[in-house]
């Protein structure tokens, strides 16, 4: 059971292209990422490179329309502009809905890209995978979701977990197609962490840390160290799948044994103040969790803000009568407010702690809303425009990038496409795109994204 407000919700440093060629093509078939960072680790790569900075995203699965949160029309007529005002922000000339009036105090601090589209089917999925791997679907390979690039780019001593995604996994919006967040070719070893527990629960625990009930503490180490003693006679003819699954088991084990990982995750730490301050919601509890995790090393969260779209109040404005009845006043008296409320505390609190500067803070959705309100007062799936935004790392604010014309039907201005988001995460997280590699298919090094970052962005 996740908690909105009031509301019960049930739950339905990398290596060079020059390098690379340096190595010569010969024995190169083999090669695979713990290969790489020794090479890395002997000055085969550029030892000047940047350490990888962190990532939050808050993905609002759903998608709530441009017309009533960060692009109004308030001159477009009424079946298209809605029922919400405009306000103006720090920033001259930005203005957002009034139903966030946290987040325009803080429009110096992130970009708004108002131009972004797809030309792929208007279905949760499509539009979920592409912004979370940075590649349509379908294709003819399944893709990484980012947060499995980065563990792989992330040496283990460097990060206990680098990816998590908070509070649970997105389930069922519709169809069968995958959301995007899977390690694909990556393997096992690359999975990201799903806390799969509500944290905004009194009674909050992390349903995956903690050493069986049936098992005390030495006999687990025994089963662990017995492993290991068979393992060692399989690595003797040891295949990248076995070292992945071995991989993952360590993980694993490091994160059912260590207090700091336990420690990580208890919002028990904080004070009740703070928890308030973020909002006593599972998206509030999930920021204040997102900023406890970067601050001990993770380098990747993702907060799913929602798992489904039926049965639930969300972003998924239909307005329909049935499953999907979410309407203006759901927006007006729970979405918004929440979160303006969590979002804005999530970048005051990261500035406070020094953490803005070298954390990206991505708001993004699988696509936009039709501009025309449908005859119940809705809107519907739309991905010719929608607007998305990024703060810190690197990230320069207070600016508004592209644009949709008059009555935000398509972009009108610097069109933009979610390949290029995704560029310009791992761009403001420090990995310069021509030079970091990563395994591909069969072990293949390749480029992470091809796409190009937005240059205004930075």
């Amino acid at each position: 059971m996740l908690h909105l407000g009031d509301v019960k919700v049930p739950v339905c440093s990398g290596v060079s292209r020059r390098s690379f060629m340096q190595l010569g093509a010969a024995g190169l078939g083999g090669l695979t990422l713990p290969h790489w960072l020794r090479l890395e680790e002997a000055g085969a790569a550029d030892d000047g490179q940047a350490k990888i900075k962190n990532c939050i995203t808050l993905f609002l699965v759903g998608s709530p329309g441009q017309h009533d949160t960060w692009d109004l029309k308030p001159e477009a007529p009424a079946d298209i502009r809605g029922k919400f005002n405009p306000i103006a922000t720090t920033v001259p000339g930005i203005d957002i809905c009034e139903h966030f009036p946290r987040m325009a105090r803080h429009a110096d601090k992130y970009a708004l890209i108002r131009s972004l589209f797809h030309t792929g089917a208007p279905t949760h999925e499509g539009g979920q995978y592409f912004m979370m791997t940075g590649h349509q679907f379908p294709g003819s390979d399944q893709q990484p979701w980012t947060g499995s690039i980065i563990s792989q780019l992330t040496p283990a001593e460097q990060s206990l977990l680098p990816s998590v995604v908070l509070p649970v996994p997105i389930g069922n919006t519709g169809t069968s197609d995958s959301h995007g967040q899977t390690p694909a070719y990556l393997g096992s070893a690359h999975r990201p962490f799903f806390l799969n527990a509500d944290p905004a629960l009194a009674d909050f625990k992390v349903a995956n840390l903690g050493i069986p009930a049936d098992q005390t503490e030495f006999r687990f180490e025994s089963r662990r160290k017995l492993r290991e003693q068979l393992d060692a006679v399989q690595r003797r003819v040891e295949t990248p799948a076995s070292a992945a699954h071995d991989n993952a088991f360590e993980k694993a084990f490091s994160l059912i044994t260590s207090p700091e990982a336990k420690r990580a995750f208890d919002l028990g730490e904080e004070t009740p103040a703070m928890r308030d301050r973020y909002g006593r919601n599972t998206l509030g509890q999930s920021c204040l969790l997102a900023r406890r995790l970067i601050e001990r090393g993770v380098r990747y969260v993702t907060i799913n803000h929602f798992d489904t779209v039926f049965g639930v109040v969300c972003w998924d404005m239909h307005a329909d009568g049935g499953n999907i009845n979410i309407t203006y006043d759901d927006f007006e008296r729970h979405l918004c407010p929440q979160f303006d409320q969590a979002y804005s505390t999530l970048l005051e609190d990261l500035e406070e702690r020094g953490l803005l500067s070298e954390t990206v803070v991505a708001t993004l959705s699988e696509m936009g809303r039709t501009p025309r309100l449908n005859p119940r007062g809705g809107r519907d799936h739309y991905p010719p425009v929608w607007t998305n935004f990024l703060a810190g790392g690197s990230i320069r604010g207070g600016q508004v990038i592209g644009a949709s014309d008059r009555n935000g039907e398509q972009p009108f201005e610097n069109p933009i496409h979610p390949s290029q988001v995704v560029a310009s995460i791992y761009h403001a997280m420090g990995i310069d795109l021509d030079r970091v590699m990563m395994n591909g298919p069969g072990g293949r090094p390749i480029r992470l994204i091809e796409a190009e970052p937005i240059a205004a962005l930075f």
